[in-house]
Order: C-alpha cells, then sequence, then structure tokens
C-alpha cells in the first residue's frame, strides 16, 4: 500500500513538471502601469503618428489592456489597448510629440481607441499591426464649449478660403494651396449687435512651385512642392462677419514648417482662383479627421484568443489539494488594469 501512495505521488510530481515545463513560456502578467507596458505604448503611439498623415498627432492617455503570449524563451507578442488624445500638432508637423501641446477640453477633444500588436524580442518592441477608431467627445461634458463643425460646411471653407488668399498675398516669395481643413468652430454672437458670426479655423496648407505672381499669371502651372522640397504649414485664422459690412475681418497666422515628406501624403487642392483655395473637393469626414482612415495597416483580431490564451497559461498550473483529497482552485494574479489616466 505505501508503494503504491509513493507511486502515485512520484506520478503527480512527474506531471507537475511536466505541466511547468510546458507552460513555461506561455505568457507573463503585465500590469497597464508597469514601466515596460509604457515602453510598448511609447513605441505604438509613435508609430501611430508616423503613419498618420490627416489631421493631428495623439499622444497616449490611458493603458486600457495587455496581455503576453510567449513565442519562444526570448520572443513575445504583446497586445494592447490604448486610449490617446488629439494634440494641436497637424501630423505633417515636425514638432516632437514631447513638445506637441496637448488639446484643452474647452476645444472639444478628440479621444482615440487603439488596439496594438507588437513582437517583443531582445528588449525591443516592434509593432506588427494596429487598429483605430476616435470620435469626439460629448458636447455634455462641457456644455458652455462651442463645438464643432463640419469640416466641409460652407462657411467653414469660405473662411478658409478668405485666410489663405490673405496670407498668400502678404507671402511674396512662396504660393501655397490648401492641403486640408483640420478643424472649425462657428460661434454665433447674438449679444454683440453689430457681430453676426465668428469662424475660428485650423487648416494645413502645402508649398508650391510658384510665387504669389506666378499664381496670378497662370495658377494652372502651380503644383505641390514634392520629395526632398515638400514643406507644410499649419494655420490658425479667425474670421468674423460683421453685420452691415460688405467684407469679413480675417485674422490668420500659419508657421511653415521644415522641408518633410509625410507618409502617404494626399495631393493639396486646386485654388478655384489665385489668391484662394476652394475645398469643394476636398474629402473630408465629418467633424474632424478619423484615425480608421489614417491608411494604417489592419491585422486580424486575436483579443479573444490572447484572452484564451492568458486564461489557459493559468488553468494548466499545478492542482493544489486540500487533504480531503479534492481539488483548490488557483488564484492566479490578474493584471491591474486599466492603468491610471496621464491626463483628462
Amino acid at each position: 500500500m505505501k508503494l503504491l501512495l509513493v507511486a502515485s505521488l512520484l506520478a503527480q510530481l512527474l506531471i507537475c513538471k511536466a505541466v511547468v515545463k510546458s507552460t513555461q513560456f506561455s505568457g507573463r502578467i503585465i500590469d497597464c502601469d508597469d514601466a515596460e507596458a509604457h515602453e510598448a505604448a511609447v513605441v505604438a503611439v509613435n508609430y501611430i503618428n508616423a503613419n498618420h498623415n490627416h489631421g493631428y498627432k495623439y499622444v497616449l492617455n490611458r493603458i486600457e489592456k495587455v496581455k503576453v503570449r510567449s513565442q519562444t524563451p526570448s520572443e513575445e507578442i504583446i497586445f494592447m489597448e490604448l486610449d490617446l488624445l488629439e494634440t494641436k500638432c497637424p501630423a505633417v508637423s515636425p514638432t516632437p510629440l514631447k513638445d506637441c501641446v496637448l488639446r484643452p477640453r474647452r476645444e472639444q477633444v478628440v479621444e482615440g481607441d487603439c488596439d496594438i500588436k507588437l513582437h517583443k524580442e531582445g528588449g525591443n518592441f516592434t509593432v506588427l499591426g494596429v487598429r483605430c477608431k476616435s470620435e469626439i467627445e460629448s458636447g455634455e461634458k462641457c456644455p458652455t464649449c462651442p463645438l464643432l463643425a463640419p469640416l466641409n460646411d460652407t462657411q467653414v471653407a469660405h473662411a478658409v478660403d478668405l485666410s489663405l488668399a490673405k496670407f498668400n498675398s502678404g507671402n511674396n516669395s512662396v504660393f501655397y494651396l490648401l492641403h486640408e481643413i483640420g478643424r472649425a468652430q462657428i460661434q454665433d454672437t447674438p449679444n454683440f449687435p453689430n457681430v453676426f458670426t465668428t469662424i475660428i479655423t485650423e487648416f494645413v496648407i502645402a508649398a508650391t512651385n510658384c510665387t504669389l505672381e506666378d499664381a496670378q499669371v497662370d495658377p494652372s502651372k502651380c503644383e505641390v512642392q514634392a520629395d526632398e522640397n515638400a514643406h507644410y504649414g499649419g494655420c490658425d485664422a479667425t474670421v468674423v462677419k460683421i453685420q452691415g459690412k460688405a467684407g469679413d475681418e480675417v485674422t490668420v497666422q500659419c508657421t511653415i514648417y521644415g522641408p518633410q515628406v509625410p507618409a502617404q501624403a494626399p495631393q493639396a487642392v486646386t485654388p478655384s482662383d489665385p489668391l484662394g483655395a476652394s475645398q469643394s473637393k476636398v474629402d473630408h469626414r465629418h467633424f474632424h479627421h478619423h484615425l480608421q482612415h489614417s491608411g494604417l495597416p489592419h491585422f486580424s483580431s486575436e483579443s479573444s484568443s490572447a484572452e484564451a490564451h492568458h486564461h489557459s497559461v493559468h488553468a494548466n498550473h499545478p492542482v493544489k489539494r486540500a487533504l480531503t483529497g479534492n481539488p483548490v482552485p488557483p488564484s492566479p494574479r490578474i493584471p491591474l488594469c486599466p492603468g491610471k489616466k496621464i491626463f483628462y
């Protein structure tokens, strides 16, 4: 009887060792606020910004989920879910992300939600795939904040035309075309009887091979500079329509960036007249530039399989038994997620 008991215990020990060996590289737990998780998230956000060629750059706000699946003793696949927030840096701006100003909530922020798949080997992360979506924060969170206007609103298009024309009129060295409209807000001011409407816009311009004089002679010959000569600028403009006045008051300020070539940059719009740019042909969608329209490579979702794999790792752990012989369920540690919000 004792021999049978010893043999049984040895058999269980061997089975336990086999189970541990088989699951040794199956996966591990990373908390959402671990330094390693944030290191992977930084790589992912940089990748998203490098491949997102419309709208604005994004920063990390929170890590929602992290799952690890080990391939070999030195290789792992990491699945992450990230919450992002829009900055005020256009996607074509060369400004480092750390220097980009976060979009304040009073301007109705755009939030991004991204699923990321990364490969880790030798301490280095490589992005394998990204799937993102974005949405505007509800106006209920800031009832007094002005809401975003549609990017193809006729008043917005007119305000951008006037603003770009004014900027080009004082810039004789290079003639610029509209690259894209980034954001717009239309504010009515009924408490001021002399002011009818204020239109605030942000847009990106692209340099052409023409001067203002060239554009006035033959605008059809003006082409956007490409390759090493390509350079862009970000503009903030305000157009005030004053009741009783024929013209509008236009204030525009543009920051011209150094030459750079954004990935897969779309062709700028040909102006309808030599001093302005018609926005009617620009394919803008709704109220902001959605991340899902950025051209990022998609990947097959493995969230469910990763979830199942994650649980199977714990299910295969050696089972403890009570004195009665009945198994005691294991208590695997659950990842501490989601992480803390960095901003709001």
